[in-house]
C-alpha cells in the first residue's frame, strides 16, 4: 500500500512539472498576440495581405528586395501606422536576438525597417 501512494505521488509530480512546462509558450504567445493591427486583423492577415510578406524566409526575403514606396503608399491606405510598423519590427529583432538561426525574423525585421525608412 505504501508503494502504491509514492507511485501515485511520484505521477502527481510529473504530471504538475509536464503542465508548468506546456504553460511557458503561452507567455510568449501571448505576447505575439498583442501586436497591433489595422482594424484588428490577425496577426497572419496582417503579414500576408496587409505587408504581404508572403510565407517563411524566402517570402519575406523576396518582399525585402521588392518593397518601394508605391507599396508602403498601400500599406498606409490599408490602415497600418508607423508606429505599428516599429512595434513590429522591435518585436522582430528581439525574436532574432533569441534565437539567431531563424531566418524569417530576420528578413521580416530587415523589412519592417525599410517599410519605416520608406514611409
Amino acid at each position: 500500500m505504501f508503494r502504491l501512494f509514492i507511485v501515485v505521488f511520484l505521477i502527481g509530480a510529473t504530471i504538475q512539472l509536464y503542465a508548468a512546462e506546456i504553460e511557458t509558450p503561452e507567455v510568449s504567445q501571448h505576447q505575439v498576440t498583442s501586436l497591433p493591427t489595422p482594424q484588428n486583423l490577425s496577426l497572419n492577415a496582417f503579414g500576408q495581405w496587409i505587408i504581404g510578406w508572403g510565407t517563411g524566409a524566402e517570402g519575406a526575403r523576396q518582399r525585402l528586395d521588392n518593397i518601394r514606396r508605391e507599396d508602403v503608399a498601400v500599406i498606409k491606405q490599408k490602415g497600418t501606422t508607423l508606429d505599428m510598423i516599429k512595434v513590429w519590427q522591435q518585436y522582430y529583432e528581439q525574436e532574432l536576438e533569441n534565437n539567431l538561426e531563424n531566418p524569417t525574423a530576420r528578413y521580416r525585421a530587415r523589412l519592417m525597417k525599410r517599410i519605416a525608412d520608406l514611409w
